[in-house]
């Protein structure tokens, strides 16, 4: 993409799509994604949707099915599927929760340990990303996109009420 043409989108592609915002950023996600999905599986043996399991059990651990599907929104059957593959590889734990029917997921001792590396190598990513970026162009990149955060958040419960 141009940088003297904002507007210019993949291939010197113009027109209003490409010059909105939120395109800039899918296409930055998109790329960050892809990226990622071949380097979870390559460095650490991950699918997309374990990697998405242990960040999010990394961060809130215990958590039930319900409640990790609820967290990543996706479906409890191929996510009951990945636990027990991951629970089975030793990276998870599953304790049924005292006093309740309800099992608690969380990382077990190598999950743990596989964690520790998959955040030591995101930091790294975003160290790259970032290497060069004026301190002050980052510090108002955070302040513009946890506006834009709050302001998606606020559009996505208008589209829940909606539906309702």
């Amino acid at each position: 993409m141009s940088e003297a043409d904002p507007a210019a989108g993949p291939a010197g592609a113009t027109g209003v799509l490409h010059s909105l915002v939120t395109m800039r950023m899918i296409r930055l996600f998109v790329l960050l994604r892809r990226g990622g999905i071949l380097a979870q599986r390559r460095r650490f043996g991950l699918s997309e949707i374990e990697w998405r399991i242990m960040t999010q059990l990394g961060e809130a651990a215990p958590l039930s099915l319900n409640g990790l599907a609820e967290a990543l929104v996706q479906d409890r059957g191929q996510l009951s599927r990945a636990v027990k593959a991951m629970v089975e590889r030793g990276l998870l734990t599953r304790e049924r929760k005292p006093g309740g029917p309800e099992v608690e997921i969380g990382l077990a001792q190598a999950g743990r340990a596989l964690h520790g590396e998959m955040v030591a190598w995101v930091v790294e990513r975003d160290e790259r990303l970032t290497r060069s970026i004026d301190p002050a162009d980052l510090t108002a990149l955070w302040r513009v996109a946890d506006t834009m955060i709050a302001r998606a958040a606020d559009m996505l419960e208008e589209e829940q009420r909606a539906q309702s």
